[in-house]
């Protein structure tokens, strides 16, 4: 941090070249707008070459040199938030130059392109999208993840910092459907496979990133099937401009991104990007009590090619190796090092006509890890690999009308190796039991959905027949939202049906054929637009679940006599649940002043267990949430941002008594719960451009408090039941700072 602020003052301080005289001259004037709404953007910084001149937009984002010196200039555009531009033009003698900047919010390089659009927030609480801006501001430099980036969303729970997964409306993560361009795998994230509690991060830098969006209610299921909520990134495409590199480097990470267009004509783009973390040796440095910790290496590419005026290709990859490390794993069970190597690659055919658009992917995921002891002995290794086809149409049936359909096939392949180690009497460590298991499925489905836009009205109607030869199923699955504007009003209600098929389980489920987890959800919703720029939204929801797998062997007290758990996980279709529960959203989105949100939820999931009567509340069961993300942007170069996360607390997993500081086996599920999560993050950027390139400071503070959160972990019960190691401390208070360079 002391460097970055070094070099900070350094760059303040250095002296400018004066400006250039010249008996000929001309005048330069233009307008800078934001490329999503074209609305005016106030107070950016348009300069001129390396020259001392540069000019602050208004609040009708128009700028003016006079006397500009003829001949060929750079301008340059910046303000923090958006994406830095410049240009080079040629002033003539008395003649005037008129130009519009079209700046994009987030990342990347300029785009002669300009979409015009809504200004106007969002008043769904059900969907949220972010722009590149705002996962910038969101993920924090301490985790570039754009996963963690979506924990400060309204209505989101999270409280392990060590892990990206979240919940919403009591939704586990493993129901979350996770798109990534396009393609849904749970496979894209920097995690131990066989072992919860060990970590995890987003296998996506996200300066690639164009979007991401969060759907918590009932939504248009088209990638995929999954009962609980859908999270969607899409990687932008490369600069058709120019060429161009921004680099990053911080206290916990190093990235580089590089792009261009293909060709002489421009046709075409491609981008390259690669990241590495060393966030664990930092973590290590900073709390030494820390002993388990992840690393992580990753790239992602995209290429994009019009081969003709109404046909593209495209083909993206995302790769990925974490490694993990436990310094205190000392037991034969115990996991000491683990890695874990992910891929995906895909290829895109699209062709669009005046009113149709057909497309075609196909994409390949693989997954190989391997965890060994702390003496070498392998644990569990695995292999994953999942083929995916997908095609789809969109119908312009009219201008209010649009029919959608498509087809998506996959066939999943599983095999994993998972031993169980005991001690010998000489100290050795020999296999004890050994489980060999391959899976294989093919799901199939098939969709179709209309959106019809008459007036104040908006309906999104829509069917998904799903087919899992696995379990020999066919779940028919519709969806139903309709909106409607009444003044300064939106009234908004939704339902629909859902279904997740049980993924491989290495000893298998007690319900033979596997049956598939379902859901069933309504939502009501009302938002009013308190200015243009400003908005107050609350949901309901209910949600109701059935054949939910639970975990069968858990250890507990049973008559008052202890039951082991079993050395393999075993599992069963035996919850049927409710959640249910209201949002409160206060949010403001504006290109100046304070934005941000305001968000609170309560929620409250429990379950029912068919097979024997238990009931119990949710393993995400947190009744409260209180979500805040504010920033300030001071002016075109700086910008300050706080984020504050509090949460009642999710249950402890198991059956237990006590407190957490006194925790003791006990013979009711989740009766014991996590002490109360709270974390503020803080942070600042400033800007500084030149010519041709821009740099930008970070500074955060990670859990500025120093408040002690504890998190779930691997305990062990001991002979006189009391359980230890149950929960673990989180992130200190952690300072980080980084460098941005754009060229």
């Amino acid at each position: 941090m002391i460097a970055a602020l070094a070099i900070w003052a350094a760059i303040s301080a250095a002296p400018r070249q004066p400006a250039r005289a010249s008996n000929h001259s001309g005048k330069i004037r233009g307008v800078v707008v934001d490329a999503a709404t074209s609305a005016p953007i106030a107070d950016a910084q348009v300069a001129i070459g390396d020259t001392t001149r540069a000019v602050v937009t208004g609040v009708d984002g128009r700028f003016t040199f006079d006397d500009v010196a003829a001949g060929e200039v750079t301008l340059a555009a910046s303000r923090i938030g958006y994406i830095f531009v410049y240009r080079r033009v040629t002033v003539a003698d008395d003649a005037t130059i008129e130009l519009t900047f079209a700046l994009t919010a987030g990342t990347g390089t300029y785009q002669e392109r300009v979409t015009v659009a809504g200004s106007a927030p969002s008043l769904s609480n059900r969907s949220v999208q972010l722009n590149s801006a705002d996962l910038q501001e969101l993920r924090g430099i301490g985790a570039d993840d754009p996963i963690r980036a979506l924990q400060a969303l309204p209505g989101v729970a999270a409280s392990d910092d060590f892990q990206a997964e979240f919940s919403v409306r009591g939704s586990a993560f493993r129901h979350v459907g996770y798109v990534i361009d396009g393609t849904a795998t749970p496979l894209l994230t920097h995690a131990v496979r066989g072992e919860e509690d060990t970590g995890s991060i987003s296998m996506i830098n996200t300066d690639v990133l164009a979007r991401a969006s969060l759907h918590a209610g009932p939504h248009a299921l088209t990638q995929g099937d999954w009962i609980g909520p859908s999270v969607e990134f899409d990687l932008r495409e490369g600069s058709r401009d120019r060429t161009g590199l921004r680099g990053a480097v911080s206290a916990t990470f190093a990235s580089a991104v590089i792009e261009g267009p293909v060709g002489r004509s421009k046709r075409g783009s491609w981008l390259l990007s690669t990241r590495v973390s060393y966030i664990d040796w930092l973590l290590r440095r900073v709390d030494p009590d820390i002993v388990s910790t992840i690393g992580f290496t990753d790239v992602q590419a995209k290429a994009v090619y019009d081969i003709a005026a109404r046909q593209q290709i495209e083909f993206a990859f995302v790769g990925g190796d974490a490694d993990y490390r436990n310094d205190q794993a000392r037991t034969a069970n115990q996991v000491n090092r683990a890695d874990s190597t992910s891929l995906l690659s895909s290829l895109r055919w699209r062709y669009s006509a005046s009113r149709v658009v057909f497309a075609q992917r196909l994409a390949v995921v693989t997954n190989d890890f391997r965890n060994t002891g702390a003496v070498g002995q392998e644990g569990a290794i695995g292999t994953a690999r999942a083929l995916i086809w997908s095609g789809d149409a969109a119908i312009a049936i009219n201008n209010a009308t649009t029919l959608n359909a498509g087809l998506r096939s996959e066939e999943q392949d599983d095999t994993r190796t998972q031993r169980e180690f005991s001690t010998t009497s000489t100290g050795g460590i020999r296999v004890r039991t050994q489980i060999d298991g391959t899976g294989s499925r093919r799901v199939d489905g098939v969709w179709m959905q209309l959106d019809q836009r008459y007036r104040d009205w908006h309906v999104d109607a829509g069917i998904r027949v799903s087919h899992d030869t696995r379990s020999s199923h066919t779940e028919a699955l519709p969806w139903l939202a309709v909106d409607r504007n009444v003044g300064r009003w939106r009234i908004e209600a939704a339902a629909g049906r859902a279904a997740q098929f049980p993924a491989f389980q290495i000893a298998g489920t007690h319900s033979e054929p596997p049956l598939p987890e379902l859901a069933h959800g309504v939502d009501l919703g009302a938002a009013f637009h308190l200015t243009a720029t400003t908005t107050v939204g609350a949901t309901l929801y209910d949600r109701r679940e059935h054949n939910i797998l639970r975990r069968t062997d858990e250890e507990r007290v049973v008559d008052g006599v202890r039951v082991p758990a079993s050395a393999f996980v075993h599992t069963a279709a035996s919850l049927r649940g409710r959640s249910r529960g209201a949002e409160i959203v206060l949010r403001r989105q504006a290109p100046s002043g304070l934005t941000g949100w305001f968000a609170y939820s309560w929620t409250h999931t429990r379950y029912d267990d068919v097979e024997t009567g238990e009931q119990f509340d949710g393993d995400f069961d947190q009744r409260q949430t209180l979500n805040v993300f504010a920033q300030q942007r001071l002016s075109f170069r700086t910008a300050l941002s706080a984020k504050l996360r509090v949460g009642s607390n999710f249950p402890i997993v198991g059956y237990f008594d006590g407190t957490p500081e006194a925790l003791t086996l006990g013979s009711v599920r989740n009766a014991v719960r996590m002490p109360v999560y709270a974390r503020l993050d803080l942070r600042g950027s400033r800007t500084f451009t030149f010519e041709r390139r821009r740099l930008t400071l970070f500074v955060e503070l990670m859990n500025v408090t120093g408040r002690h959160n504890f998190g779930p972990a691997d305990g062990v019960v001991r002979v006189n039941r009391v359980a230890e190691g149950y929960i673990e401390r989180l992130l200190p208070f952690v300072p980080s700072a980084g460098i941005l360079i754009e060229f």
